[in-house]
């Protein structure tokens, strides 16, 4: 369990540090403090962290060979498909009344 936590954890710093990094290229690029770009640019610079901390594993950070863990299922994937590992068939996941019951 403690490797999948680190996994996690070490995913999440790793988008973190990625983020920090083009945020401070960005203000360099535009010849202002860093202070001075976040604030003219906070809106858009909240959606990117969030999308940063979004509990999922980057793939080299995933769990080791003698884990027995199987990723059931990734929220951080919007495609649905792909959320639940392929286990799960296409039309099984749509919405609406046009699904045979």
């Amino acid at each position: 369990m403690f490797d999948l936590e680190l996994a996690y954890l070490r995913s999440r710093v790793k988008r973190i540090v990625n983020f920090a990094n083009k945020a401070d290229a960005q203000a360099k690029a535009s010849k202002k403090e860093l202070s001075v770009f976040l604030q003219e640019n906070a809106k858009e610079l909240k959606e990117e962290f969030q999308q940063a901390i979004k509990n999922r594993l980057e793939a080299e950070f995933g769990p080791s060979e003698w884990n027995t863990f199987r990723l059931a299922m990734n929220e951080g994937e919007s495609d649905m498909v792909k959320r639940y590992g392929g286990v799960l068939p296409e039309e099984c996941l749509k919405k609406g009344e046009d699904v045979p019951a």
